[in-house]
């Protein structure tokens, strides 16, 4: 009776955890760009960054200090679907990503939520260069 008693328990337990899992919404992407192109003239430097349409509300690429690109889609976390919660890079404080409607705000190197209400790292798509071509997928 004990142990039929802890397999509930534990049953429960798994099973309640799952309720408040976050999952960004589903969106595909496999984009090219050439960065060193006139129209992506923010990514030819360390610390550059440029918006482009796709993911689900817009991606934005960041060409970081180690000569790396970093692709975060631009949907806040706090509600990724609401068209109007979109972040963008704060030129106030150019480590910082910001959301227009709920003034979450977010590391650029990472994604971590810096200050809420967001609770979640924005969404980060996988990014490939060959020193000519840039992919975002994933």
């Amino acid at each position: 009776m004990k142990r039929i008693l802890i397999l509930i328990s534990l049953l429960l337990l798994v099973c309640g955890c799952d309720k408040d899992k976050y999952e960004f919404p589903d969106a595909y992407v496999n984009t090219f760009l050439y960065p060193n192109n006139v129209e992506f003239n923010g990514l030819h430097f360390p610390g550059g960054a440029t918006y482009i349409d796709g993911g689900v509300n817009g991606i934005l690429i960041f060409h970081d200090y180690f000569d790396n690109y970093i692709a975060y889609d631009r949907a806040c976390t706090n509600e990724p679907l609401n068209s109007c919660e979109q972040v963008y890079i704060n030129t106030e404080e150019s480590n910082v990503l910001s959301c227009h409607c709920c003034d979450s705000e977010y590391f650029i190197f990472d994604g971590a939520v810096t200050l809420g209400p967001a609770h979640y790292a924005l969404h980060r798509y996988k990014t490939s260069f060959d020193g000519v071509k840039l992919r975002i997928y994933n």
